[in-house]
Parts: structure tokens; sequence; C-alpha cells
């Protein structure tokens, strides 16, 4: 991170400077006014502090170091958004030479690519297809085999190894062949026990062979009765439940059961699915309840696969998330919040996309003035948006402002930030509240925050009437399952999120396909897909 301080005699030729040294990513870190003399004629000057990462700078650098000097100067001397895309695609332009020339040595150095030989295990109801593909010049052949084989690919030079026989597949013990010769052993010894007991007794005769027939039978049943004990232990190791996931019998207690979720009396089938929710950090009373419910709804049988089950939770939260239908339908837009929540980054933000997006006109209003550099930040970010700004102390100042912003589209408000454990603080914050009655307040919380510091924040912050909920760093947190927790347990809608620091491009109208994604990470199962 690069920072500088920059000197002028006006704000414009600060940010002038800033922007031919620094380049138009550079961000604004402070600026004041010196009152000490600047130059000869003793006049005042503007100081700007600014900084920008060092990737950046290296960007501008090298895009200025392939230009001219005449090309230089105009570089310099152009908006922001030309700098930036121009920056942009020179670099994109030469990393794909780069990548394109890494391709080249690559291929040259490795004309054929040798792929080694893998096995992967298939399930036995998967429908099995013989295929070929080629695969950067050279072939690669897929072999499949039904039940507990393999997938085998090799290239035409790796190294082949010998493939199992089809006596060694066969001998190979499956569940299926297994059930299928329990069934029929033990349907043999049944029938060869009832026939003993049940069967009159023969009538004696004088034969040779009488004597050896009943230990014959006898020794046969005991046979049977061992192979069916070996089988049968052969089949628990392939339906055995682990351990730590088996259920309680029925008579036992609630707490007896030790898989995720049965303390709420969930049955297994939806333990996965509330261990899931609840890493991803929505709330343990949520997420039984939404396993309860789903309980209830799906049938047994179809409650074992467990795409049924997401997908029914996926609808669920479809249908009961909130959010705003219109975003900025009143006039005075006011954002509040505790201390720390990003209440001015997501003012800016607003701001930004009102008069890029909507071309609507706006003026911002902060009525910050206990933290430090709160007024000083606004009203750099007011210059640079080229939009009024002033500063409300009391209930008198409403007054006399809302006369003079007759004309404007929005008036965004730039709450402080307050605990409102006390009184005082509760009373203070009513009385720089604008009284109009064309009012949206935004609360805006942290995505990092708990679960039950959001809720608390949102029940002291009832005095100021929120209309909605906006949830700001959301780059910064890994769990976004608070969002939907406090959106459900508190009513409020979802406005809109702040997904990181840069100004304007890190704004996000919030909708419900959003919210489900933060939830499932569809996106970031999407990339590694991909990848």
């Amino acid at each position: 991170m690069r920072v500088k301080k920059f000197e002028a005699k006006t704000m414009k030729d600060a940010l002038k400077m800033v922007k031919s040294e620094l380049g138009p990513d550079a961000v604004i870190l402070g600026a004041r006014e010196n009152k000490k003399s600047f130059g000869l004629g003793g006049e005042t000057s503007f100081e700007v502090t600014a900084a920008v990462s060092d990737i950046t700078l290296q960007k501008k650098r090298f895009v200025e170091s392939r230009m001219r000097p005449d090309d230089r100067e105009k570089f310099r001397s152009s908006q922001a958004r030309s700098q930036k895309e121009m920056i942009e695609k020179i670099v994109e332009r030469r990393e794909q030479q780069q990548r394109n020339a890494r391709e080249q040595a690559d291929r040259a150095a490795n004309p054929r690519p040798i792929t080694s030989v893998s096995y992967i295990d298939i399930p036995d109801d998967q429908p099995v297809y013989a295929r070929r593909q080629g695969i950067q010049g050279g072939l690669e052949f897929v072999q499949e085999s039904y039940g507990r084989g393999s997938v085998q690919r090799q290239s035409a030079s790796a190294p082949v190894q010998r493939p199992q026989t089809a006596a060694e597949r066969a001998a190979e013990p499956r569940p299926a062949d297994v059930r299928n010769k329990i069934r029929s052993l033990a349907k043999e010894a049944w029938e060869a026990g009832r026939a003993t007991e049940v069967a009159p007794a023969p009538r004696r005769q004088v034969n040779a062979q009488a004597p050896a027939t009943a230990p014959t039978a006898s020794t046969e049943i005991e046979s049977l009765k061992g192979e069916i004990q070996r089988l049968q232990s052969i089949l628990s190791g392939f339906t055995q439940v682990p351990q730590s996931f088996q259920q309680a019998p029925s008579n036992a207690p609630v707490h007896a059961a030790t898989y995720p979720g049965a303390e709420y009396g969930l049955s297994y089938d939806f333990s996965s699915i509330f261990q899931k929710l609840v890493e991803t950090g929505v709330s343990a009373e949520l997420a039984a309840e939404v396993g309860l419910r789903a309980q209830s709804e799906i049938d047994p049988m179809q409650a074992k696969k467990k795409a049924i089950v997401e997908a029914w939770v996926a609808k669920w939260f479809l249908q009961n998330i909130s959010v705003c239908e219109r975003p900025f339908s009143a006039r005075f837009q006011v954002f509040t919040g505790p201390m720390g929540s990003g209440k001015t980054s997501q003012l800016v933000k607003a701001a930004s996309q009102l008069i890029i997006r909507d071309k609507k006109k706006i003026a911002i209003v902060s009525t910050d003035t206990s933290k430090v550099g709160a007024v000083d930040q606004l009203k750099i970010y007011c210059q640079i948006l080229n939009v009024p700004f002033a500063i409300v102390r009391g209930p008198e100042d409403w007054r006399w402002l809302e006369a003079h912003l007759a004309a404007v589209d929005h008036v965004l408000v730039d709450m402080p930030g307050l605990s409102l454990k006390e009184a005082d603080e509760i009373s203070r914050l009513r009385a720089l509240m604008p009284s109009h009655e064309q009012s949206q307040v935004h609360m805006c919380l942290s995505s990092s925050m708990k679960e039950s510091d959001a809720l608390d924040a949102v029940r002291r912050f009832r005095v100021t009437q929120p209309t909605d909920l906006i949830f700001t760093g959301l780059d910064l947190s890994v769990n976004h399952g608070v969002i939907a927790t406090v959106q459900v347990r508190s009513g409020l809608p979802l406005h809109s999120f702040g997904v990181g620091p840069r100004v304007p491009e890190d704004f996000e109208a919030a909708t419900k396909e959003r919210v489900l994604d933060l939830l499932f990470k569809l996106s970031s199962l999407k990339r590694s897909t991909e990848k």
C-alpha cells in the first residue's frame, strides 16, 4: 500500500495531483484545509492524503512506460474512467500475450502430454457407456464396467496397468449378490428344518443306507446355519451406520441420540441439512424449525434423498425471505446503526448509484459531529460527486435545510453511530432524525456480527422506526447465515448489501436469490466446478 500527501492551492488541484500521481483507483484517506500561508501570496492550502495498492500503481506505471511523452500527458489529463479503462485494456492484452507464450512453450516442450492411469469408483445404478475422446492431441480411452468396477483412463503413451479379468470382477462381493445369496440359503435352511420337524417319521426299513440319512440332513442344516451367520456378518459391513450417528431406540429419551438436530426432535434423514444450515451461520433454533417443517411435509421415503430435502429447504427460504420492492421510494434516506457498521460507506455507494444509474439529484447531510473526520470524509465525497453537502446539529437546522433543498430528489442522511444503551443517547438520536413523513430509515449491520448482537442492535434501534435492513462487509465474512436469521426474526425486509470497499462498484441490491446463494454457496460451488 502506497500512502502519500498532496498539497495545492485548491481542492481541485490537489485531487488532480492525486489522479496524476497515483492513478484513478486511488482512495482518499483524509483532507484538510491548512490555515498556514501557502507560497508568496499568503493564501491557504488544501492537503489531501491518498493511498493506492502496490499492484494498482505498478499497472499504471507499466501502462505509462509504454506510451510516448505526448500520449503520457494526454493520458494523465484524461478522465478517471478513461484512464481506468485504458489501464485494464493494456494490462489484459499483456496478460493474454504472456498466457499465449506460455501455452506455446508448453506445447513445444510436451507435444503429447501423458495422462496418468486413474481408477474412479462408480455407483451400481449408474448407466455405463464406452466412449473415446481426444485430449490435447492425444487419445484417451475410457473403459467402464458394471457393479463395483472402475473407470480406467489411459493415454497411448502412458504405462498400461493390467485390467481385472472377468473372473476377478465376478469374484468380488457385491451387496446385491450377497443379499440374494442370503435369502436363497435362508429359504433352503427353513424348508429343510420344516421337512425335518413336520414330516411324518418314515417306516422302518431294512436298508443299509437308512441310518446315514438323519446325520446327513442335520450336518447340512448346521453348515447352512454357519453360512448364514457368515453372510450376515458380511452384510452388516455394508449397512452399518457409524457409531457417532446411530439413532437412539424408540423407547430412549431424545437426548440419547448423538446425530445433529436430535435434541430438537429431527430424524436422522434431516440431520445433514440441519448441520449444513448451522455451519453457514443460521441459528440452531431457525434451522430446527425449518427441519421440522420439512420433516412433516416430505414423504419419509423421499426424505432419504438428500437433494429433495435441500430443494425443499431452498424453496422455504425463497418463500419466507423478504426484500424491499422499492429501495429508494422516499425522499429522505436515513442511514442508522451501531458504530462500525458501515453506514457512511453504504451511503456514499447508494448516492453514486442514484446519480449514475437513476440520474437523480441528491444532497448529503451529516449529523455525526462527534466522530473525528466523519464530516471531512463526507465533504470530500460530495466534492467528488459534485452534490450539495450540509451539517445538521439540531432540530432547528432541519427547518432551514428543507426550505433550501426543495429541488433535490433525494436527501441522504448519515446518522451518528451510537449504542443507545443510555436515555440521553436515545433522546439525542431522536432530535437529529428528520421529521419528514417521506422517510426511509435503513438499519445498517455488519455481516460479521454474531446473531445475538445483531438482534440486540435491532431491538435497541427500534426507537428510530427502521423500515429495512442493510448488511455490509460481505467480503469480510465467511458464513452469512446471520442475514437470514435476523431478517426472519425481526421481520424487516432486506434493502441492500455492501460487498466490498470499492465505491460505487461494491453496492448490491438485496434479492432472495442472492440470500440463497450466500446460504448454499452456489456461486463458489459453480466456480470450483468450472475450474
